[in-house]
């Protein structure tokens, strides 16, 4: 049975979301198969643009970040559009409220 699938890339340790993509696949392989290159590139695409290699919440640095696959309870994209984009603003929210690296990369503790 189709499902929505979201893959994510994640900051290591605190998992803050860095950029996620969404897609209806049959099966969570299929999911990471297709949805995974496409989010590897797309954080490539952001460093190219001259965004930060670090979580923006944390300072985690990009090396620790981690690319995940899971399902949702939402059976097309079309169910889950408002709750995702609900999600997604308040990650947006949360950078501009809690983000405090900037543009500086964190400094070792």
């Amino acid at each position: 049975m189709t499902r929505v699938y979201i893959a994510q890339c994640l900051c290591g340790p605190n998992r803050h979301a860095i950029i996620a993509l969404a897609g209806e696949f049959d099966d969570e392989a299929q999911a990471f198969t297709m949805l995974i290159p496409q989010l590897r590139t797309a954080v490539g695409e952001l460093f190219d643009a001259g965004v930060n290699r670090w979580c923006g919440i944390c300072g985690a640095v990009e090396p620790g970040w981690r690319y995940e696959v899971g399902r949702t309870r939402f059976r097309s994209m079309e169910e889950g559009r408002a709750e995702m984009e609900k999600t997604a603003a308040g990650n947006l929210l949360a950078n501009a409220l809690f983000g405090t690296h900037g543009s500086e990369p964190p400094k070792k503790q």
